[in-house]
């Protein structure tokens, strides 16, 4: 079912020189229709790189994580006893595996990513409200944060690959001058060099993505950090929809990219690269575990599904609208994706994991509706997200997870422990492990018992921190920055749709107050501790300092995350979104 490639040959430069990548790829057999047709296996040296003892690395699981883009749990079957589509193989992937109902991410999809690959809250990062690209110059990753590709490469000998939609940021080559209108063309950037602050840059040993997804410019995709579109061929996109050759393709904003841009077949683009990577990484390091992070075009708007999936099976106009399709279409890349594994005999090694960023778009009725809100809000409907995780002969198999909640930060530390890598000093600071709680409803020692949720909003040009709630068992607590209604309290155990605000009744008064504590503790804009505290890293680790230690020293700020998490009227970063109360 998928396009098989065989190396000729590659050779990739070093990222960071400004040297061309040279690539040549030979198609050797065509097994479906002809959607990317690029596909091409890492570069061979990776291969060559010393590992660790192959007997040790079998011990460890391979991992295939695939994240949606904006699926929120009501679009699932299994959760609410919704069918808002057909979806076969993710019902089949949940009877194999364990679904979690209690999950959550943020209410935006860069955040969440952020998230996921770092193990800490969006705040801590480089920039802490919105989404993230080449305007921004950077990825989120702070100096010293890991990501969890990184760990897993350097504590377990992993081969790493990220495939789809990036979006935490992107810097120009050879520090091109950004422009809107015309990223690519316009930048004065070499794009015989490659991009910066990708995920090459953060541990993944093989990348083929676009910076965006499907929703906004470039519409190109970036194998190893290099422009896949040859520079002389760049075209500019007006927003709208053009016929293409697997579908109705469409444009959301104007922009410029490759020619033959159809994001109709954006999808299936990432199954097949990610067979290719698979393919080579069995010929190449198939004593090594693999880390594949697959992160999907679905649902994300603008909803363009293509006519026929890979296999030749209608997609488009199969359902009630083009939301729906597209739903039906991600069930079929997930059936592609995990008969992949199978199909190679490694489901018995390998973790596979679907998730999302965040909830689902407003786009369903509200008799499909079993939670408040949508993308973009602070209710539940915003920020709870799927979470499946299937590994057979390990994991139990149709099991659910419903007592206690988990964050996509979570899976950070979650899969450090299930690989068996230690977790890397100042990174997934907000990363707690659920592997046991996997193997039983009844394990939930050392699990978290509250976890935080941020929105921000733009206002006079600014982005302001809107609203931000606390879970802290079976309660949550919102607190309102820019509306009238300053609190609301709502008890999730019997009040899901979170219809009855009982901010008012007095008996609830002191776990309100310790709940508003906890929440400004660990978010954005904490107030300062009077205690000491030990710092854990750098050259002065294990000394006892207090806030006075970073005021007479502010460039250690950047050195101790303490600083950061204890200190934030000297070490804070974020005091334009810390002037409301």
């Amino acid at each position: 079912m998928y396009i098989q490639f065989k190396l000729m040959s590659l050779l990739l430069l070093p990222l960071g020189y400004n040297a061309q990548i040279r690539t040549k790829v030979k198609k050797v057999r065509k097994r479906t229709n002809d959607v990317n047709e690029n596909a091409a296996p890492p570069s061979s040296s990776v291969a060559e790189e010393d590992t660790n003892d192959p007997e040790q690395k079998r011990k460890r699981p391979n991992v295939l994580l695939i994240l949606g883009d904006d699926v929120g749990t009501e679009d699932i079957p299994g959760y609410w006893g919704t069918n808002v589509a057909q979806m076969p193989n993710m019902q089949k992937l949940q009877s194999q595996g364990v679904t979690f109902f209690n999950a959550h991410g943020s209410p935006l999809c860069a955040p969440s990513r952020y998230m996921l690959l770092s193990g800490n809250y969006q705040h801590r990062g480089n920039k802490v409200p919105s989404t993230w690209n080449f305007f921004d110059g950077e990825n989120q990753f702070r100096a010293n944060q890991k990501s969890i590709a990184h760990a897993l490469k350097e504590g377990g000998g992993y081969h790493s690959a990220m495939i789809g939609k990036w979006h935490i940021g992107l810097k120009l080559p050879n520090d091109g001058q950004f422009n809107r209108r015309n990223i690519l063309s316009g930048s004065n950037s070499n794009w015989t060099a490659p991009v910066k602050q990708g995920p090459n840059d953060i541990g993944f040993d093989y990348t083929y993505y676009t910076s965006g997804g499907i929703q906004e410019a470039p519409y190109s995709f970036f194998r190893n950090g290099y422009l896949e579109t040859d520079p002389s061929n760049i075209v500019y996109w007006p927003k709208g929809k053009y016929e293409m050759k697997h579908g109705l393709s469409a444009i959301r904003k104007d922009g410029e990219g490759d020619p033959d841009w159809d994001s109709t077949a954006y999808n299936m683009k990432l199954v097949n690269e990610t067979n290719a990577f698979l393919d080579f990484h069995m010929e190449n390091r198939k004593d090594d575990p693999f880390f594949a992070y697959v992160a999907l075009g679905s649902v994300h708007i603008p909803h363009s599904p293509p006519r026929k999936y890979l296999d030749g099976s209608p997609v488009a106009g199969e359902n009630i609208n083009l939301h729906v399709d597209m739903l039906f279409e991600m069930d079929k890349v997930i059936g592609s994706l995990v008969e992949s594994i199978e199909q190679r005999g490694l489901a018995n090694e390998t973790i596979i994991i679907f998730s999302s960023d965040n909830g689902g778009i407003n786009a369903l009725s509200y008799a499909e509706r079993r939670l408040r809100g949508h993308k973009g809000m602070i209710y539940e409907g915003g920020h709870r997200i799927p979470l499946i995780m299937r590994f057979d002969g390990h994991f139990p198999k149709g099991q659910n997870r419903t007592s206690h909640f988990v964050g996509l930060n979570d899976l950070y530390a979650t899969l450090a422990e299930l690989a068996d890598v230690p977790i890397p000093e100042k990174s997934a600071q907000d990363s707690v492990s659920f592997a046991n709680y996997i193997y039983s409803e009844d394990n939930v020692v050392g699990l978290r018992d509250h976890i935080g949720v941020w929105r921000y909003k733009r206002v006079n040009n600014r982005r302001q921190l809107d609203s931000e709630t606390l879970l802290y068992k079976d309660l949550k607590i919102i607190k309102n920055h820019l509306r009238s209604t300053k609190l609301e309290l709502y008890d999730l155990s019997k009040d899901l749709e979170e219809k009855h605000n009982m901010i008012h009744e007095t008996y609830n008064q002191e776990t309100i107050q310790h709940m508003l504590k906890v929440l400004k503790s660990i978010g954005p804009c904490p107030n300062d501790v009077t205690r000491k505290f030990t710092l854990t890293g750098g050259r002065e680790m294990g000394q006892v300092v207090d806030c006075s230690w970073f005021a007479n020293n502010k460039h250690q700020c950047s050195q101790h995350i303490e600083g950061e998490l204890n200190c934030n009227s000297v070490c804070g970063r974020f005091d334009i979104i810390c002037d409301k109360d």
